[in-house]
């Protein structure tokens, strides 16, 4: 049985009715936490502070936002709290995720509901907040945040990883609904398997593009030429990938079965680019896979291009 992914699972949370707001409570306004409260505003959610390393930092983004008292970290962790319930956005590095929980966790806080944006942490890691009256909740975007000003009107198309205890799920379905994204239900103990995913599709598509700027460069191409030149060869495959699945997506010698091509490309990378090399093989094996199940590649010419692929011995 074919397993449900996103298209399948998510609901657009548009349709469902709006819920209570609680005054939103950023802490950690960089680009995603801005972007979200900046999203958040437009739809006149009410926005309680937010907080950054710094006050000078707090303060530019609360202009950017256009409302919200700043404050720093250190401020807040004096003990600078609300009086009224909230909705608590921790937006930090994974790596700061547990110990910023505990340590809020030992303030006095009046309560509400807290949500963590990793991808790849469990909600177990806010397990602290819980004792400070805190119901809490996980909300991953699917999106890549650099902007505040453009991710904030990217996330209406945005697909968000949700899960929750029971007492904030409500919020959260208001959180979702607000922002016009799509709420996709994860399974618990699914998060680094999901945001791995993400990371793989996104951010290792740009270090597979700074490669190819690599290979174009020693071509003779400048790098800033050669970006322009791939940039809308990227966009044409990802409108294909938008409109068909993988296997018919795929262009390119693996699925014409060129070996003699394939051969030469790696001949070409064998010498000054073996990193990419060693990344070429892999990614080319799996376009065969694809090639094979998708496509009806004829099998002699499969074999011969699972020869050329395989990893060289040492």
């Amino acid at each position: 049985m074919d397993q449900a992914g996103p298209a399948d699972r998510t609901t657009d949370t548009r349709e469902k009715p709006p819920q209570a707001r609680l005054p939103l409570f950023v802490v950690g306004a960089g680009a995603a936490g801005t972007a979200l409260a900046l999203a958040l505003r437009r739809t006149e959610w009410p926005l309680h502070s937010l907080v950054s390393r710094t006050r000078a930092k707090a303060e530019e983004r609360s202009r950017q936002v256009g409302g919200g008292a700043a404050l720093a970290l250190d401020e807040l962790l004096a003990g600078d709290l609300p009086r009224e319930p909230v909705l608590l956005l921790l937006s930090v590095p994974d790596r700061l995720l547990e110990s910023l929980a505990a340590q809020l966790a030992r303030l006095s806080w009046p309560g509400g509901v807290a949500l963590h944006l990793s991808g790849s942490a469990e909600l177990a890691t806010l397990a602290p907040l819980r004792a400070a009256g805190f119901a809490l909740g996980a909300a991953h975007p699917l999106h890549s945040f650099v902007d505040p000003e453009r991710d904030a009107d990217a996330l209406t198309r945005a697909v968000i990883a949700v899960e929750a205890e029971a007492a904030a799920r409500a919020q959260l379905q208001a959180f979702t609904s607000a922002l016009g994204a799509r709420a996709f239900q994860l399974a618990p103990g699914s998060r680094a398997a999901w945001h791995a995913a993400a990371t793989h599709g996104c951010n290792h598509l740009v270090a597979l593009l700074d490669q190819s700027l690599d290979l174009m460069q020693s071509a003779g191409l400048p790098r800033d030429d050669a970006r322009a030149a791939l940039l809308p060869l990227l966009r044409a495959t990802l409108d294909n990938l938008e409109h068909h699945a993988p296997a018919q997506a795929l262009t390119g010698p693996v699925v014409r079965g060129d070996v003699e091509v394939v051969t030469r490309h790696l001949d070409a990378l064998s010498h000054e680019h073996i990193d990419v090399a060693r990344g070429y093989r892999a990614l080319a094996r799996r376009a065969l896979q694809l090639a094979e199940h998708g496509r009806a590649l004829d099998p002699t010419l499969a074999d011969a291009l699972r020869r050329a692929l395989a990893e060289p011995s040492s």
